[in-house]
């Protein structure tokens, strides 16, 4: 049935052939002109959602991280890195200081304004206004009033404690930087046993899965054989307890992981909304088992040590020298009005010049306790000091000695988990063949499967192991930074 109002509009269109072509062709430009406004308002809204996005800073992008990059990005960002570096300038500055005040003259300006009610009394003989010989009289010096300005000029020329302290400014320095050296060295080997300790869950994680496959198969299985009469419930209820645990073993897994990439995103200064990567890059190890450990001496914590004992028998032999005398010259200048009133800007005031050219000694005498007991206090902490370089000696050695063994058995472990996990896969293929044929019962085939599960876990665990154990035995050998260098080789 048709309409009609329809028929009606479309009798009215009849009266022009060309009619419909009209409308069609205003429908047509009018529905582009509202695509067109549409769009532009589209871009507008994109452009803006752009803008926010980029000012807010909220990262989409996965970021991947080789153990290179963490590296970097942890030496960059690192507060501790910072403090130590932010310390080796304030003692720069410090001790800098502490040589100009030593070495370069000092200038001084001084300005007084001073009221004396009681002026000083003198006695000048008589003859001098025509008096008695022989006789005295009391004079007053000066005025009640009195105001002085001048400059004052001092250069040491004489300093036996100060010449003996001036080569501890070099050997702070070199301290203060040996820190630095020491932060950074202690935060790649932080660092690298995270990025380690990271892939080692995330291997588990794998494993947990493909060994959660394999279960779940299993688990089809025996429901099958349940159904055709020829498995019993026992089977199934088994194999959905080992997928219980392992679920439960992942979720464990999973909340250490997010822990961990929180700790490497803080460490490398990226916001926690952003998500990374971790990239495990093949390193060539095979030249590290040759590395020979640096000599002690040559050691970061032995040079510190060292370098602080020798601080300590400076600062005793200076302590030693400040009971010697201290001479220097100066020279000072300046201007001095007396008034008896205090209008010293008045026209008719008048200033005296002053100046005077000097050489002073400076000796101290009833210094001798104080001094005693700071060189007794300097010498107990040299022996303190001597102690700790002997203790860290034997230290030093132990750790390399355990840090060499751990990394070998490291090594053989990974060759004997390889071969457990090849015969594990083996039992899981006779389990399996046997199981089809009907000679053997689900259960074998449990146990095999169970069998290479935590075999391949143990292999995995054991691979990362042996990456701590190389990273330990390269800070034990003092080679740490070549965990940076390998960018360089591969690149």
């Amino acid at each position: 049935m048709i309409d009609s109002s329809k028929s009606k509009a479309s009798t009215k269109l009849g009266k022009s052939p060309f009619g419909p072509i009209r409308m069609r062709r205003a429908a047509l430009l009018s529905f582009l002109c509202r695509m067109i406004r549409k769009g532009v308002f589209m871009s507008m809204w994109c452009t803006l959602g752009l803008w926010g996005a980029a000012a807010f800073g909220q990262p989409t992008d996965t970021q991947d991280l080789a153990l290179h990059h963490v590296l970097e990005r942890a030496l960059q960002h690192s507060a501790q890195a910072r403090k130590a570096y932010w310390e080796s300038q304030t003692s720069a500055l410090r001790m800098q200081d502490q040589r100009r005040q030593a070495t370069l003259p000092k200038l001084q300006f001084s300005a007084s304004m001073d009221y004396v009610p009681a002026l000083p009394t003198t006695f000048l003989p008589a003859a001098l206004f025509n008096g008695v010989e022989g006789s005295y009289i009391a004079a007053t010096l000066g005025q009640p009033w009195q105001t002085y300005a001048g400059v004052r000029l001092e250069q040491p020329l004489f300093d036996e404690a100060a010449r003996r302290l001036a080569p501890a400014a070099a050997l702070t320095q070199s301290l203060q930087d040996l820190m630095v050296r020491q932060a950074e060295e202690e935060i790649l080997f932080q660092t690298a046993n995270l990025f380690y300790q990271t892939l080692q869950a995330r291997a588990l994680i794998r494993a947990l899965e493909a060994n959660r496959r394999q279960l779940q198969q299993l688990e089809r299985m025996a429901q099958l054989s349940q159904e055709n009469a020829q498995g019993t419930p026992t089977d199934v209820q088994r194999l959905r307890v080992a997928l219980a645990t392992l679920d439960a073993q992942r979720q464990e897994l999973e909340g250490n992981i997010a822990a961990l990439y929180a700790s490497i995103q803080f460490l490398c200064g990226l916001p926690f909304e952003q998500p990374i990567r971790l990239i495990e890059e093949a390193l060539d190890t095979s030249q590290w088992s040759l590395l020979s450990p640096s000599s002690i001496e040559q050691s970061i914590p032995y040079r510190l040590l060292d370098g602080r004992l020798s601080l300590l028998n400076l600062q005793e032999r200076s302590v030693r020298a400040q009971g010697l005398p201290k001479l220097s010259l100066y020279a000072q200048a300046g201007l001095l009005s007396q008034r008896t009133d205090a209008r010293f800007a008045a026209a008719d005031g008048r200033w005296y010049p002053l100046g005077l050219v000097g050489l002073r000694m400076d000796w101290p005498l009833l210094e001798g306790p104080r001094q005693r007991y700071h060189r007794e206090l300097l010498r107990l902490q040299v022996r303190q000091s001597e102690e700790e370089r002997d203790y860290f000696t034997r230290a030093w050695r132990l750790e390399q000695m355990q840090a060499r063994m751990q990394w070998e058995s490291a090594l053989r472990t990974l060759s004997a988990r390889a071969q457990g996990v090849q015969l594990a896969r083996r039992w899981v293929e006779q389990a399996q063949l046997i199981y089809r044929e009907g000679t053997s019962s689900l259960r074998e085939v449990i146990s095999a499967q169970t069998a290479l599960a935590e075999a391949e876990t143990q292999y995995e665990q054991q691979l990362f192991t042996c990456r701590l154990a190389e990273v330990k035995w390269l800070k034990a050998t003092g080679q740490i930074r070549t965990l940076l260098k390998e960018k360089n080789t591969k690149q």
